[in-house]
């Protein structure tokens, strides 16, 4: 791979897949860093388009807000495409095979993308007490796995011991259902700003949430709550026995975070054009 072209696969097919297939991928396309070498084999089937132009593109949460969901065509989203490609080097990163796959699909689909920045009304996100997190928000450990064995997240274990232990990947979060009315979260090795980002989508808000803490370094975290109090404060299945404390209440009791609405500069992807893949 060279540097004064742009990055792009040896070879590669794009085909629609109209089984019902699991969809299924050699390279995890996801925001994080997790990546285990291929050879330079790039195989993923049964995957929607923006699927693919997530991981592509490195799309964060609060990027959506801009209704890129809504600007897409239906197949965009419902249709299924398998996509098998090889790289010249045996060795690319996660980030080469991103930008390989960008040049795929602006040549496969047409794809015309960019980003813009927008003045809107956004949460900061700051620490409740000057220099204090909660107690499951702590900074990441440099010296401990990734990929140690880690407690079940849905056992009895307490969820401050779980911090730092799971999820079992790093560099973004993940959820589990601990039942109807408790929704266990989490992440590891993250920078606040990424906290924030997966809190946006979490919380179910009216806007994004951006990072005011002034923390620096990488952080792991639990997060748990009634999910069906989001973006609503007070509002909580209270009448369960099993019901976690509303979003707001518990990112500040566990965390040690609050919300405060402001305006701010956000960054919003845009599709300026895409098209249904033809033939190979």
């Amino acid at each position: 791979m060279t540097r004064d072209r742009k990055l792009q696969f040896e070879v590669a097919s794009v085909r629609e897949n109209k089984s019902d297939g699991k969809p299924t991928s050699n390279v995890p396309l996801d925001r994080d860093n997790v990546y285990y070498p291929t050879e330079g084999a790039f195989s993923a089937t049964n995957q929607s388009f923006i699927t693919y132009l997530i991981f592509a593109y490195k799309i964060n949460i609060s990027e959506f807000r801009g209704g890129l969901m809504r600007s897409l065509p239906k197949w965009a989203v419902t249709d299924k495409f398998d996509i098998n490609a090889r790289t010249e080097s045996q060795n690319p990163t996660k980030d080469e095979m991103r930008l390989m796959l960008q040049s795929l699909l602006e040549e496969r689909f047409q794809l015309i993308v960019h980003r813009e920045k927008r003045v809107v009304p956004i949460f900061g996100l700051y620490l409740v007490k000057p220099g204090k997190t909660g107690p499951q928000l702590k900074p990441h450990d440099p010296r401990s796995s990734c990929s140690v064995p880690i407690p079940d997240p849905k056992t009895g274990t307490t969820v401050e011991t779980m911090v730092g232990l799971w999820p079992p990947g790093c560099g973004d979060g993940t959820e589990v259902r601990i039942s109807k009315s408790r929704l266990r979260e989490g992440g590891r090795d993250m920078t606040m700003s990424a906290i924030a980002d997966w809190l946006t989508g979490s919380g179910d808000l009216d806007r994004a949430i951006f990072d005011q803490t002034g923390l620096n370094g990488t952080f792991d975290f639990v997060l748990e709550s009634d999910p069906a109090s989001s973006g609503r404060e007070g509002v909580s299945s209270a009448s369960l026995e099993d019901s976690g404390p509303t979003f707001l209440d518990a990112i500040k009791e566990q965390l040690g975070l609050e919300l405060k609405k402001q305006e701010g500069v956000a960054n919003f992807f845009v599709v300026d054009h895409v098209e249904y893949p033809s033939a190979n």
